[in-house]
């Protein structure tokens, strides 16, 4: 019974987990490691999980939790090695530079941002959690989850102008 409760977990929730863990760190195979921990940790804690409740917001919890540990150890990973863009090999190369020039920009305007609003921002719109999601993820109250999400949005969009006028 725990096993399939767990698999059902991976199957509903790993590709969120893993896109959490990769837009947090910049670091798709450090995502990966993350994002198997964090099933373990939850395996390892199954009989304290609460079935009533949804499994989505307790295993985020975990997985930024693993987040926030793996950032403190490492003290910042340099932007080069963030968000390394899949190449679709549809678009041309021009397409493809682009692509990865925003995503590196996007990038590098979120790592410049305060962890707390950073979370917010990937939990609402790399995630696309709920309010009320985040809320329980990271265990704040819905107007402060609001409110952060607000100033998040303001500071990622003053980031973003600040790298366009270096350009």
């Amino acid at each position: 019974m725990p096993q399939d409760l767990l698999r059902e977990m991976v199957e509903q929730h790993g590709n969120a987990i893993y896109r959490l863990a990769q837009r947090y760190t910049g670091d798709r195979f450090l995502a990966e490691d993350i994002a198997q921990e964090t099933f373990l940790r939850a395996c390892a804690r199954l009989q304290s999980y609460d079935r009533s409740r949804p499994a989505g917001p307790w295993l985020f919890r975990i997985a930024l939790n693993l987040c926030r540990n793996r950032r403190r150890a490492a003290r910042e990973i340099p932007v080069e090695e963030r968000f390394a863009a899949e190449a679709d090999p549809g678009p041309g190369p021009e397409h493809i530079y682009l692509q990865q020039e925003t995503e590196q920009e996007l990038a590098a305007a979120l790592r410049s941002l305060p962890p707390v609003y950073r979370e917010v921002l990937i939990l609402k719109h790399v995630n696309e959690l709920s309010y009320a999601e985040i809320s329980a993820v990271l265990g704040l109250n819905l107007s402060l989850v609001k409110n952060r999400l607000y100033r998040g949005r303001i500071m990622l969009r003053e980031a973003l102008q600040k790298g366009e006028n270096k350009r």
